[in-house]
């Protein structure tokens, strides 16, 4: 089930979605019944000294899915703009008390755009909220909120040529995706099993060449 509105006039738009999913056969990583699989991981632990769990496998679970997304815009003067997103889901289990796996955790951007005949320029912030609705079944681990900005540029040189450049990530901010993996290696930086980082200060050229 989905509701939404949409709403629009000369400087201002705005469409919120609010949704309901249910679905029979979400597949999701639960405990593995084969014996096998189970007893040679407990046997890795007993003469390794680890504490590795009981091994997953992928199966058919009952969940649901509900939450709300919107996007907005604004157009304060003929150069100047605002606009944004935000998001929001929520995932369960309906078999067990569980939350569903690699759920995005409540996230907003908003930008500051201007735009003239030539060329175009824009900042943007990019805020989540920490996730603490995590998967026990999967072992997932919790993960901060953070915030990112981002600039970007573009200009129309001739008819043909359009040049942008941006910065992703300009503060150079640490911080955890939680779509991201888990490092499954061992070196010197990131622990075993520790949360790949995210991305770093991103810097790109880009030329586009009409004809």
């Amino acid at each position: 089930m989905e509701f939404g509105l949409d709403y629009s006039n000369t400087v201002f738009t705005i469409s919120p979605r609010f949704f309901y999913h249910r679905v029979d056969d979400y597949i999701q990583g639960t405990p593995s019944n084969v014996v096998p699989a189970v007893m040679l991981v407990r046997m890795m632990n007993a003469a390794n000294g680890s504490n590795n769990p009981d091994p997953l496998q992928f199966n058919n679970v009952d969940a649901e899915l509900y939450g709300f997304d919107m996007d907005w815009a604004w157009s304060m003067s003929e150069h100047w703009s605002l606009s944004g997103i935000v998001n929001y889901v929520r995932g369960k289990r309906d078999d067990i008390n569980d939350n569903l796996y690699r759920i995005a955790p409540p996230n907003t951007s908003v930008r500051l755009n201007y735009r003239s005949s030539q060329w175009t320029a824009s900042v943007e912030s990019v805020l989540y909220a920490s996730q603490e609705d995590v998967s026990d079944t999967n072992g997932e681990k919790e993960t901060a909120g953070y915030g990112l900005v981002n600039l970007n540029g573009t200009w129309q040189a001739t008819d043909s040529l359009r040049l942008a450049a941006g910065v992703d990530n300009l503060f150079d901010k640490e911080y955890e995706d939680h779509l991201g993996g888990y490092n499954r290696a061992s070196n010197p930086d990131i622990a075993k099993g520790a949360r790949l980082p995210g991305y770093g200060i991103n810097m790109f050229v880009r030329a586009e060449w009409e004809f």
